[in-house]
C-alpha cells in the first residue's frame, strides 16, 4: 500500500532478520528510477544507497541495473555486511523482479 511520488518520501520495508527499515528516497523518475537510503526506523541513514534503473529497450524488453553503493557508510558496524553484499545476491534480487514482471 505504500506508493513513492518523489525524491523525499519515506517507505518501509521488513527484513528477513525480523526488523523494519525506513527507506529514503533521494532520487525518483516515474518508471526510470527509484533509488533510497536505507535507515533503522526514526534514525537517519548511515550512508550506503540502492538504486533500481529500467530502461525500456522495445515493447517487450527493459533493460534493468541494480546498484548497491556503500562507498559513504558511515556505521562501522554494518561494513561487514555491506562487503558480503555480492554481484550475485544483486542478480538474484533482478532474477526475482523479472519473475514477478513475466507473471512466474
Amino acid at each position: 500500500g505504500q506508493r513513492v511520488r518523489s525524491v523525499g518520501d519515506v517507505f518501509r520495508m521488513g527484513l528477513t532478520i525480523d526488523s523494519i527499515r525506513e527507506n529514503h528516497v533521494v532520487e525518483f523518475i516515474e518508471a526510470r528510477r527509484i533509488a533510497w537510503t536505507p535507515s533503522e526506523v526514526g534514525q537517519r541513514p548511515p550512508g550506503h544507497l540502492w538504486r533500481w534503473e529500467l530502461e525500456p529497450l522495445d515493447d517487450d524488453r527493459t533493460r534493468v541495473t541494480h546498484t548497491y553503493d556503500w562507498s559513504r557508510l558511515t556505521d562501522e558496524k554494518r561494513l561487514s555486511r555491506a562487503r558480503a553484499t555480492t554481484s550475485e545476491m544483486l542478480r538474484a534480487s533482478m532474477d526475482r523482479l523479472a519473475d514477478l514482471a513475466e507473471g512466474h
